[in-house]
């Protein structure tokens, strides 16, 4: 191994996207690329191939159907709100849109105080996008 004197040696600790993932329409469509493939990779563990596509594609359904009720709740929240304060008040009570749905769908419903649907456990763990979080800030 050659060591150089002069040489500096840079370490990245950790790296922040320049543009938040729920402004870029491409970012977006690029994790829900990635859910597709994390679904089959994540759900191999079960024996037969057509249980692998059946239960990806009600993961798929239970997360569609999530983020339509979310949006839904959202929007009545800030309906309550006077116009030109909405997203500002939505903000004061219940942070930042953008981080919201960065978190887990089983916080973003008990802060949204949205009632769960069956089978909620298959997508509880997964943010808005459908991208696996193993915890929040």
């Amino acid at each position: 191994m050659i060591t150089h004197k002069n040489s500096t040696k840079i370490v990245l600790t950790e790296a922040n996207l320049l543009v938040p993932q729920v402004k870029s329409k491409r970012l977006a469509s690029l994790a829900k690329q990635g859910l597709k493939t994390d679904h089959f990779d994540k759900s191999r563990d079960l024996t037969d191939g057509n249980e692998t596509i059946e239960s990806a594609q009600e993961i798929s359904v239970l997360l569609k159907n999530a983020v339509l009720t979310i949006n839904r709740r959202i929007d009545e929240i800030k309906k309550r709100y006077p116009s030109g304060k909405q997203d500002k008040l939505f903000a004061i009570r219940y942070g930042d849109l953008e981080k919201l749905k960065q978190r887990r769908l089983k916080e973003i419903f008990e802060l949204l105080d949205i009632e769960k649907p069956p089978k909620f456990k298959l997508i509880a763990e997964l943010d808005y996008f459908g991208i696996r979080v193993s915890h929040t800030d």
